[in-house]
């Protein structure tokens, strides 16, 4: 009889795996997938007005907040898919701190599935890179794993060095808004020239939007006619939100 191909042998593998350690959903363990139906209808959606540029929340019918209006910043366009907590939560911790990567391609469907991706005429996809350190840390950069699927889905050149992070910069979460902005001052450089072209930038959680901003300066610095960025999740500002799993 023929040997069994690598791929046939890769299947039976998987099967084994997932009948001794069945698939379950990150959020709240149903079994069947790393993300199920109900968590997906339930995660934390943003308020219809939100800021185009930052994010954050706008007075009723007003594309833009007051601090964007007074001081454009180098980002274009920022697209949040959820708001940060709950299932969205789950998620991005399953990612980032569990190292379940096997989660990115359901996240990566979601992100370039939004309608501002089919309208916004991108020429290439990058992620927000991680300092080397980090990388050997936890062996890989989440956003460039959700970056590679979202530019094979559109699809749109990837380019993964796009950025560097030339130096180290202290968690943010444990820092201020102000020390945020600070710490990643200058922190970023762009590989490449980019005239006239327009940049999709890809991370999985945007805070402040202090390290979008920051890459988006950038990738301006090298040329870029416009960036835009889409993050899997958006931390709010709002006190309502403030106590929310």
């Amino acid at each position: 009889m023929p040997a069994p191909s690598i791929k046939t042998a890769s299947k039976a593998i998987k099967a084994v795996a997932d009948f001794l350690v069945p698939i379950a959903c990150v959020h709240c363990g149903e079994e069947g997938s790393l993300w199920c139906d109900q968590c997906i209808e339930n995660a934390p959606k943003l308020a219809s007005n939100t800021c185009l540029k930052c994010g954050e929340r706008t007075a009723e019918n007003l594309k833009l907040c007051g601090d964007c209006v007074a001081l454009p910043p180098p980002l274009d366009r920022l697209v949040p898919i959820y708001r940060y907590g709950g299932p969205a939560r789950s998620v991005v911790h399953a990612l980032k701190y569990r190292h379940i990567t096997a989660i990115a391609p359901a996240m990566a469907d979601t992100m370039s599935a939004h309608q501002f991706v089919s309208r916004a005429n991108l020429d290439c996809v990058a992620p927000v890179p991680a300092h080397q350190d980090r990388l050997r840390e936890r062996g890989y950069n989440q956003a460039s794993l959700l970056a590679r699927e979202i530019a094979d889905k559109l699809p749109l050149q990837f380019i993964e060095d796009a950025l560097a992070k030339t130096r180290a910069t202290q968690s943010q979460v444990e820092l201020t808004k102000q020390q945020r902005a600070i710490s990643l001052r200058g922190a970023f450089e762009a590989n490449y020239r980019f005239d006239d072209g327009h940049v999709l930038l890809i991370d999985d959680v945007c805070t402040t939007g202090n390290t979008l901003m920051n890459c988006a300066a950038a990738l301006k610095l090298a040329g870029a006619r416009r960036v835009s960025a889409i993050v899997f999740a958006k931390e709010t500002l709002d006190a309502e939100f403030d106590n929310e799993g």
